[in-house]
């Protein structure tokens, strides 16, 4: 089995960094001399023709590897200009040692005076991963300058502005073609605008060991297709019964769009029976698409309950007093639910025990579940996560660009999976389908939502490979399910 990768916060980053040199042996200067060494060779393998550069280096020990970096390119035979930012005076021992090196070839080190020299590379070894405020105006200005520039850009460690652990840009960033990131993976380059800033990202452990990488857990894990968990494949001899009933119970007043697609994507997912249960005025245009799915009114609800396995409730549901009558009756219902859209209401969840339920907050549900705004929810969206999993017992999904999976006392997941694309209608309804059909074929809360998840992301990319991803429609998320399941599967078995 694969495992899962690990992702850090700024904290635990400096922990590794410890543990690198008491566990592993390893002095701040070795260590330092390795980044920089693993910055050249990202570099060589990607664009062995460059010949001009501008390293920029602050005061810090980020910095420090850009001095190191700096000879190495130097020796290399390549024109190297070097701009610092800071009070160099107040640089580490190392960081010093490698701009005397530096000096001592015959490199300048000039201040920066608000332009940067036409070159075809730009390195950026200026904040590193401390950054915890918001820049002033002569770093925006710097940064703006620098990300006009005409030349390929690669970051140390993490893009300049941006924060190591929300992956919000402070309120810029250095925008990277390449980031080389150290020791451990930073949480705030892979979530919110962490991609969009970082670029492809090449990671170097710089020799700290297994051993000692795991004495610290994750802040956060990626979720992979070797890591989630499918249902079983299935026998010859089987029937519909044993993979369970998906009830869909939303579609209010001319709302039956969102129920339709849920119900199709459970059964897309392998549920055995899917029914929807929507407002009287949409059961016709509910029944008329889809022949597979069952549909009732929302006035025979009583006796549908007793048929589910598993229930969905919220897609389309709307908040009419038929609606709120409706959760009121699924306060006592003792069965695995998912909760999204119109649901996700607080007096709701705080009604119900959870321990077998599934929520799936976009950042705006978020915000009106945590009392904060969608700014506030995006601004550090583990930690929003983490909120929602401290408040409620159930599985939390904080859908957006790089969904997050949670439940309280458990490791984060993300997934990296997924483009722009998604950011249509009816993604969400589709999602909530998809791991109630996980549910009902037996899988647990948690694995059932990790593998909706990452299933749901995959299917969507797999339609960018064919078509413009920005023409993505939820259904064609459905239609795409069984060929990302297969390729799981094989990829599983092999």
């Amino acid at each position: 089995m694969h495992k899962s990768i690990k992702l850090y916060n700024r904290q635990q980053v400096y922990q590794l960094d410890q543990l690198a040199m008491t566990e592993d042996g390893f002095s701040s200067k070795q260590l330092m001399g390795q980044a920089a060494m693993a910055v050249w060779h990202s570099i060589q393998r990607r664009w062995p023709d460059i010949k001009r550069v501008i390293m920029l280096a602050g005061c810090g020990n980020n910095g420090g590897d850009a001095f190191a970096l700096a000879s190495i390119l130097k020796k290399a035979g390549l024109a190297v200009e070097l701009l610092s930012v800071g009070d160099l005076s107040g640089q580490s021992d190392e960081a010093r040692e490698f701009r005397e090196s530096w000096e001592q070839q015959g490199g300048l080190t000039q201040p920066w005076q608000g332009t940067c020299p036409d070159c075809d590379l730009i390195v950026d070894g200026l904040l590193g991963i401390g950054l915890d405020r918001q820049l002033d105006e002569n770093w925006i200005s710097m940064i703006e300058v620098i990300n006009k520039m005409n030349a390929v850009r690669v970051s140390i460690d993490i893009p300049s502005g941006l924060n190591a652990d929300s992956g919000i840009a402070m309120p810029v960033a250095i925008i990277a073609d390449l980031t080389v990131t150290f020791i451990g993976r930073k949480a705030g380059c892979f979530v919110a605008d962490g991609p969009d800033y970082c670029g492809e990202i090449d990671f170097d452990a710089l020799g700290l060991s297994g051993a000692s990488a795991a004495k610290l857990p994750a802040f956060c894990k990626l979720l992979d297709t070797y890591n989630i968990t499918l249902p079983a494949v299935r026998k010859n001899n089987s029937y519909k019964n044993q993979f369970g009933h998906v009830l869909v119970i939303g579609g209010g007043q001319s709302m039956s769009g969102a129920v339709r697609l849920a119900g199709m994507a459970a059964l897309r997912c392998g549920a055995g029976l899917v029914s929807l249960c929507v407002h009287p005025a949409n059961v016709i245009a509910a029944a008329s698409h889809h022949a597979e799915l069952m549909v009732s009114d929302w006035n025979a609800l009583d006796d549908t309950l007793k048929l589910a396995t598993v229930i969905v409730v919220g897609p389309g549901l709307g908040q009419s007093p038929a609606a709120q009558q409706i959760l009121i009756k699924l306060i006592d219902i003792d069965k695995p639910m998912v909760i999204d859209a119109d649901a996700l209401q607080t007096q709701f969840l705080n009604s119900l025990s959870l321990k077998n339920c599934v929520i799936t907050p976009h950042p705006g549900e978020a915000a009106r579940l945590l009392q904060l705004t969608s700014q506030q929810v995006q601004q550090d969206r583990i930690v929003s996560l983490q909120k929602l999993n401290k408040l409620w017992p159930a599985v939390s999904v904080l859908k957006g660009a790089g969904s997050l999976v949670g439940k309280q006392n458990k490791i984060v997941k993300l997934c990296l999976h997924g483009h722009a694309g998604m950011a249509t209608a009816g993604m969400g309804d589709v999602l909530s389908g998809m791991i109630a059909a996980y549910l009902a074929q037996g899988l647990t809360t948690l694995k059932a939502a990790q593998s909706g998840v990452l299933v749901h992301a995959l299917a969507a990319e797999y339609f960018a490979r064919e078509q413009d991803a920005s023409s993505l429609i939820a259904s064609d998320v459905i239609e795409r399910v069984s060929l990302v399941v297969r390729d799981i599967r094989h990829l599983q078995r092999d």
